[in-house]
């Protein structure tokens, strides 16, 4: 149930944000480029899903993008991209927990390097990278900015869905200098119906 629960939601957030990206901010005449916001979400699912889940719905995100119209590239290309960015962001889903700040640069430095490796893909498969070189890392650079300053209206909303969607859970990691303490055995006194501590006996 869990399962269908998080697909229905990495879906329906991924269609969302992809709409916004493709038919709202394009009217806000950025320069070069907009907010990779289905990136964001992916960041946001990774956070609150580790490695494994960011990994996955990374994936899966990518190949809506891939499918939907009028979409022109090889499919699978924004998944693997996308799967390598919810991987990694799983694998710093505590450094994306401590400060809004480093979620914000961490988001950029994703969206910069993802940028970067959809291209070298289109390169490789032939369908070419879509822009000149000076082009293609003004690109990069405004995209990286564009979803950084983007990052605080995406990811704490998606991430508590996504929190949500996951359901509650023990905590395996104590914080640290917070170790988990060692469970106390109870003594044979405690525990034996015919026995006594020293204290009650006599």
């Amino acid at each position: 149930m869990r399962i269908l629960l998080r697909s229905v939601l990495v879906l329906a957030v991924t269609i969302v944000l992809l709409v916004v990206e493709v038919t709202v901010l394009p009217h806000l005449s950025l320069p070069a480029a907009v907010p990779d916001l289905v990136l964001l979400a992916v960041l946001a699912f990774a956070s609150a899903w580790g490695t494994t889940g960011g990994a996955v719905c990374g994936f899966a995100a990518g190949l809506i993008l891939d499918l939907a119209p009028p979409s022109v590239t090889a499919i699978g290309r924004h998944a693997l991209v996308l799967a390598m960015v919810g991987g990694l962001a799983g694998r710093a889903a505590r450094e994306i927990k401590r400060s809004a700040l480093r979620t914000s640069l961490l988001a950029g430095v994703y969206a910069f390097a993802a940028t970067g490796l959809n291209a070298l893909l289109g390169v490789a498969l032939g369908e070419g990278a879509g822009l000149s070189r000076p082009g293609l890392v003004t690109a990069m650079a405004a995209t990286a900015v564009y979803t950084a300053i983007a990052t605080p209206l995406v990811v704490p909303g998606v991430a508590a869905l996504a929190r949500w969607a996951a359901g509650p859970r023990a905590d395996v990691l104590a914080p640290v200098g917070n170790s988990v303490r060692e469970p106390t055995l109870a003594s044979p006194a405690a525990t034996s119906p015919g026995l006594l501590p020293e204290t009650e006996r006599a």
